[in-house]
């Protein structure tokens, strides 16, 4: 039987998972922590402007607590919850906890440093995932081309909603699509560019301040949505690399098997 190391099982695992073609579809409507109120003053004319205002905000962007959570069933998508800080300037360092659907849930600790990430997935051992894709790609949150900058020039048919109150920040609630090879970035699927179709967005910004994006739902799948926070811009976050653990061999499962925890 063929020998191979723990982490790559898991890092295939989840690349597969991951290959997820993002299906549109039309939104119904979803209920957010918060208070809704309609929108008094705000108007479609408005919302370009805001989003424009935000995606500039994004880009100086030097740090921020995220949490991303999938709610319902969202096809071929092992992470259904992270939370963790992330420092965007001068270099992409973060940390924080992952869930992650294996053949069961597995909630462990993971650390983004010097381009790699380190993860605590099966156990309290820390082990190389390498740049980290297999559990999620925290460097593209803010990356101008990938995305929050790139994702808030994308919206099409953008329109105000109401405001909102998340977490003590006013915001106005905006709505449109955006392409779902865009999405992709941050919600860690892979998406078929011959095959991407405008996914439902909704986004909350702020209406003071820097007018930073504060939360950002998609819905990729009739019966799930992935949300996506922010807050807390600007503080400091402190990353150490963990002590890693060497890779150890594991038996490569047959057809039908589960992978090892």
């Amino acid at each position: 039987m063929k020998r191979t190391s723990r982490p790559a099982l898991i890092a295939a695992s989840a690349a597969v998972a991951l290959s997820v073609v993002l299906t549109g579809c039309a939104d119904k409507g979803t209920t957010t922590a918060g208070s809704d109120t309609p929108a008094a003053s705000a108007s479609t004319a408005d919302a370009p402007a805001l989003l424009s205002s935000a995606a500039e905000a994004s880009k100086k962007v030097t740090s921020a607590h995220f949490t991303v959570a999938v709610d319902g069933k969202v096809p071929n998508l092992p992470v259904t919850k992270v939370d963790g800080d992330l420092q965007v300037k001068p270099v992409t360092q973060a940390t924080g906890t992952a869930t992650i659907d294996i053949g069961g849930a597995s909630e462990g600790k993971f650390t983004y440093i010097d381009g790699k990430m380190y993860a605590a997935i099966l156990g309290d051992k820390y082990v190389d995932y390498g740049d980290g894709a297999s559990i999620y790609d925290v460097s593209a949150l803010f990356d101008e081309k990938r995305g929050i900058p790139n994702i808030l020039t994308k919206v099409t048919g953008a329109k105000a909603a109401g405001t909102e109150t998340i977490d003590g920040q006013e915001t106005t609630k905006i709505t449109g699509t955006v392409p779902a090879t865009e999405i992709a970035a941050i919600s860690g699927s892979r998406v078929d560019p011959d095959k991407s179709v405008p996914v439902p967005t909704t986004l909350w910004i702020q209406n003071s301040g820097d007018k930073q994006l504060v939360r950002i739902e998609v819905k990729p799948s009739t019966e799930g949505t992935i949300t996506l926070t922010f807050s807390k811009w600007g503080e400091k976050v402190t990353v150490t690399k963990p002590n890693v653990t060497p890779i150890e061999a594991t038996d490569k499962p047959e057809a039908g098997e589960s992978l090892p925890r």
